[in-house]
């Protein structure tokens, strides 16, 4: 009875498994001479505060009913990155970092449904920034 329950929950894990994907992605943006970062980021995102120098952003994609191809296809596309505009600038001032694709369409499986997705966005700020109440400006601390 042990070796079917076993099984079974083998088996059943196993199409779990299968079922979904999942990947991290980092991207890193240098902030040195920046006194002020604009955030223009579609959905949700957590600010965090790290010693480092840079800007880091991980974004964790979890999609169910899709192939891991797909998923390496969307995020080669770049549908999770963010951008930057200042980069005319060698030493800007003021940064805008931003969704680079604001709308995302539905993943379609061959059967002509959905695939769920959901990508959830981590912004590792260096800790010399303050970060406003609505989460949209980082502004750099006086020294």
């Amino acid at each position: 009875m042990r070796k079917i329950l076993f099984t079974a929950a083998m088996a059943m894990f196993s199409f779990t498994a299968n079922a979904q994907m999942e990947r991290t992605t980092y991207q890193t943006f240098e902030v040195d001479s920046a006194r002020v970062i604009n955030l223009d980021i579609t959905g949700e995102y957590e600010i965090k505060s790290w010693a480092g120098s840079n800007l880091l952003v991980e974004t964790n994609v979890q999609i169910w009913d899709a192939s891991k191809e797909i998923l390496n296809f969307l995020i080669k596309e770049g549908r999770y990155d963010l951008t930057t505009d200042s980069t005319a600038d060698p030493h800007p001032k003021d940064i805008r970092i931003y969704t680079k694709y604001t709308e995302r369409k539905p993943v379609k499986k061959k059967d002509g449904g959905k695939c769920l997705e959901i990508a959830t966005t981590r912004i590792f700020i260096p800790d010399t920034f303050m970060v406003s109440e609505d989460k949209k400006r980082l502004t750099r601390k006086n020294p």
